[in-house]
């Protein structure tokens, strides 16, 4: 996240020691975008895992269909 959103929002060659405006509302709404997609997967991916143990109880109880 540090490296993709400093690339993006960054210049390679630094005019100013402090950041301007625009990078840092780049910057700002570049980690807001990474967290967002990070906590999107993050419950998807628990979803899936319920999922998974679901079918695998019902399956150990022979009660699921393969």
């Amino acid at each position: 996240m540090t490296q993709a959103c400093h690339r993006k929002c960054v210049p390679p060659h630094y005019k100013e020691p402090e950041l301007s405006k625009g990078e840092s509302v780049c910057l700002d709404r570049c980690v807001a975008k990474y967290l967002d997609v990070h906590e999107r997967m993050g419950k998807k991916l628990t979803e899936l895992s319920l999922q998974d143990e679901e079918l695998l109880k019902r399956m150990q109880q022979g009660t699921g269909t393969a």
